[in-house]
């Protein structure tokens, strides 16, 4: 996903001097510029990923409740890496919404409604996994700080599953 929007912003790019011809467009110059900004964290939190050392009490429990529930691997690190991306994810969702309430031309309404849904797709099923846990494993999981920086997925739920 994160890929598909980096090649969006890469063509978008070679494409905005041709819808910007006819005058200044604020609106798509000010959403294009959020949207670059956005993709560069993207890079930026991308290459933050790790394999965190995990103590062999927080592998068990994990081991535990991922066997239980999978989903809840990949809503923590989708979580880790959303909250690497701010300001600029907030910052891109706020031009964003308040975008829909401004009569745009065509081009720019276009790249808004493109981003959005390459952008804040969100697969629920993920949160309704880690809602559905107990509040003491949603607490002992959420303690776990190296699962608060952006991860490696796979590699943890190798290093998890004893694989």
């Amino acid at each position: 996903m994160m890929m598909e929007l980096l090649r969006f912003i890469g063509v978008m790019s070679i494409l905005m001097p041709c819808f910007t011809v006819a005058g200044d467009d604020f609106y798509f110059r000010h959403l294009n510029d959020k949207v670059t900004e956005y993709s560069k964290k993207i890079v930026t939190c991308d290459n933050k990923k790790v394999t965190p050392k995990l103590s062999k009490s927080e592998t068990n429990v994990l081991k535990r409740i991922i066997s239980e529930r999978p989903l809840i691997l990949a809503y923590l690190s989708t979580s880790s890496f959303n909250k690497c991306l701010q300001p600029e994810r907030g910052e891109l969702a706020e031009v964003l919404l308040s975008y829909q309430y401004l009569e745009l031309p065509s081009y720019t309404v276009k790249l808004a409604k493109s981003t959005e849904k390459l952008t804040f797709t969100t697969d629920f099923d993920n949160l309704k996994s880690y809602e559905s846990l107990s509040n003491n494993d949603k607490k002992t999981i959420d303690s776990i700080v190296v699962l608060q920086q952006p991860f490696n997925e796979l590699e943890v739920f190798e290093h998890i599953m004893g694989m």
